[in-house]
């Protein structure tokens, strides 16, 4: 007879190098989670660390704009409307060659000018004044009936314009009238005018006229020159070779070509050996002109 004894064997232990296949799988979701969990700690951190680099940034380069802005004022446009409308009928003008006393500059431009309404004169240091007109009327008279003369001396005059520093200034300018001789007619436009008178100097002003004399039209432009660089005796429109006209006695030295004085006192060139050098040397301008009136001089 024989017995089974298999139920007296104790079962074996479970091996625990061995896991269960379901704690396998609770193992591996913890660690699942535990890496979720890591990884969006470290984006978080990441973004948290640039939007942190990038509010810095910002605030260093407002620092750095207060600093460079802590000493400049900002002026608006209605700040720059407001402050520049008091002006804009002024004149800047100089007194080429000759320094006089205030007092005495003014007497002068004022019988010259015939203004009979008073206006200030400013003094801008360096020779340079301001003559600071309420109405456009007494500026343009100033303008159109130039060139002017002090004492025998050029008086530069051109338009106030903003920032204008005397020191600062590296060549001296003035408005003067100029004619274009026998023009063709065709030329006459208002923007081939314009365009001539951009290229010759700035322009201020064009006026066309009808000559008697010449039984034909001819124009007549303000421009702004230096007075520092001879001026041009002619200029090329299209295939035209047009001659130009500087208005005014004693306003253009036949020597070098500049404004503002005369052959017999110009710095630029070297002066005659003999008397009658220097008289052949000097051209008689046209005694015709445009306002039909001398050049005005005051001695």
């Amino acid at each position: 007879m024989t017995t089974n004894l298999n139920h007296l064997i104790p079962q074996k232990p479970p091996d625990k190098s061995l896991p269960s296949q379901k704690g396998e799988l609770q193992c591996f979701k913890d660690k699942l989670i535990e890496g979720m969990q890591q990884s969006i700690t470290i984006t978080e951190a990441s973004t948290f660390m640039d939007t942190t680099t990038k509010v810095q940034e910002i605030v260093a380069q407002q620092n750095h704009q207060m600093l460079i802005e802590e000493n400049t004022i900002q002026l608006l446009e209605e700040d720059q409307a407001r402050i520049y409308q008091p002006w804009k009928f002024s004149l800047i003008i100089k007194l080429i060659g000759k320094r006089i006393q205030h007092h005495i500059l003014k007497k002068k431009i004022q019988e010259a000018w015939k203004i009979i309404k008073n206006f200030p004169l400013i003094d801008l240091g360096a020779d340079y004044y301001i003559t600071k007109f309420k109405c456009q009327e007494h500026m343009v008279k100033v303008l159109n009936a130039g060139p002017w003369f002090i004492f025998g001396h050029f008086l530069s005059i051109q338009r106030w314009k903003p920032k204008f520093v005397a020191t600062e200034v590296k060549s001296s300018l003035t408005a003067i009238w100029i004619r274009l001789p026998q023009l063709p007619t065709e030329f006459c436009d208002e923007i081939i005018l314009a365009k001539i008178g951009n290229a010759i100097g700035k322009l201020l002003k064009v006026d066309v006229c009808t000559s008697s004399t010449l039984r034909g039209r001819y124009a007549i432009l303000c421009i702004e020159l230096p007075l520092e660089i001879p001026v041009i005796p002619v200029i090329n429109i299209g295939h035209h070779k047009q001659t130009i006209q500087y208005e005014g006695e004693n306003t253009l030295c036949e020597q070098c070509g500049r404004l503002g004085h005369v052959a017999s006192k110009c710095i630029y060139t070297k002066p005659p050996q003999t008397p009658s050098q220097s008289m052949e040397n000097l051209t008689v301008m046209p005694e015709e002109r445009i306002n039909n009136n001398s050049a005005n001089e005051l001695a």
